[in-house]
């Protein structure tokens, strides 16, 4: 149970020294720390249409004890110092699996594999402003896939690259090597050490394609105490009982329920960095701008209940797309399953946590290979090759 948690949230972080500032081109938002909510800025907001520009969402309130979901948007805690918690469990693999040698063999092997993008971009973005794609962070194909179909998405009119793990104090960084002004800072993907090689060529495809690329993570450790402090007020119980390590909350929920701590959890994690993540994609998109977007599945609407499954908290924690919504844009929610993985455990954690779409993915690709298919007019999967062992795709307790 503990690996799934890695499967769906990356956990890793790094120091980042930033970067010089650099001219924006998007909409600004100002977000003020502890400031319940990004609020656009008044010498922007009148050159937004009323589309584009919502009445502000309902602010964060004192957390009340009712155990029901709240779809509120997120404190945003933007370029905090990004430091590594020694507590905090690091992605599994072999000892070479950050080695030079290791990366330049999957590098080269997502580059034999892929094929070409099997999701109609173009026809989706006709009638969307943005594609969501809910990935398990074991996934080398989510990245691939990506990488290989940027050159089409920026034909649709692909502006924007948003990429969850992506945290937001390196954004100065990646603006810089996209300008091509510095080089990539090696820390700036420590957020995914065994794909490192892979987002080196997504990084490089978007640069090639004029795609901007969107840091769309805060550091988990703000999150942590937000939780602490949200179960503290659903329980009564001190907020010392719950601080500790993302993984470790993560964990605890996935292993036991106490009432209140739990749907904490899920607010936290889930609902609340829809919210921002949401906030944070709205302020690079220039008016008319498509983006797609690389998240967890957890953020993204699909067959399965994630929040309820993993996190033990039955209800409705939303999505990004719905969070999208709110600011008066459409978005197309996109589960990739298949392809490659950082290995074999990976795979196979990833058919535990998303049972029902390897069962969709099984009937739409029997003989392995890639296919699409639309589950509803803004909701679809990808399977990006591979053969779904039968039985192998039931969720674990």
């Amino acid at each position: 149970m503990r690996r799934l948690a890695a499967v769906l949230f990356p956990l890793a972080f790094a120091t980042l020294a930033p970067a010089a500032v650099v001219e924006r081109v998007s909409p600004v938002v100002d977000v003020a720390i502890g400031s319940p909510l990004p609020v656009l800025s008044p010498a922007v907001a009148p050159s937004l249409s009323a589309s584009f520009a919502p009445a502000l969402l309902p602010s964060l309130p004192s957390p009340a004890l009712s155990l029901k979901p709240v779809a509120t948007p997120v404190a945003v805690v933007a370029a905090l110092p990004l430091t590594a918690s020694a507590a905090l469990p690091r992605e599994r693999g072999p000892p070479t699996a950050r080695d030079a040698e290791y990366g330049a063999a999957v590098a080269h092997g997502v580059a034999a594999k892929a094929q070409d993008w099997g999701v109609p971009s173009a026809e989706i973005l006709e009638n969307h402003d943005a594609i969501l794609v809910g990935e398990s962070h074991h996934s080398l194909a989510s990245v691939g896939e990506l990488a290989k179909a940027l050159p089409g998405l920026a034909a649709a009119g692909v502006k924007v690259l948003g990429i969850e793990g992506l945290k937001r104090p390196s954004q100065d960084a990646v603006d810089a090597y996209l300008a091509r002004r510095a080089a990539l800072p090696p820390e700036v993907l420590a957020f995914s050490p065994r794909r490192r090689a892979a987002f080196e060529g997504l990084f490089e495809a978007a640069r090639e394609a004029g795609v901007r690329i969107i840091a769309l993570g805060v550091p988990l450790d703000a999150w942590a105490k937000q939780t602490a402090e949200l179960a503290a007020a659903k329980t009564g119980d001190p907020m010392e009982s719950f601080l500790a390590a993302p993984g470790e909350q993560l964990y605890r929920a996935q292993t036991s329920y106490e009432p209140g701590y739990n749907e904490a959890v899920a607010e936290v994690y889930v609902a609340r960095r829809n919210a921002s993540m949401a906030a944070f994609l709205v302020e690079s998109m220039v008016r008319g701008a498509k983006a797609v977007v690389l998240v967890g599945q957890n953020h993204v609407e699909g067959a399965d209940d994630i929040p309820s499954s993993l996190m033990r908290a039955p209800g409705n924690w939303g999505s990004m797309g719905r969070e999208l919504a709110r600011w008066g844009l459409k978005a197309f929610s996109l589960t990739l399953t298949g392809g490659l993985y950082v290995d074999a455990d990976g795979a196979a954690d990833d058919r535990a946590a998303r049972p029902a779409a390897y069962a969709a993915a099984a009937k739409a690709a029997p003989d392995g290979g890639r296919a699409f298919k639309r589950s509803g007019p803004d909701k679809g999967l990808y399977h990006a090759g591979g053969t779904v062992p039968s039985g192998s795709f039931r969720a674990r307790r």
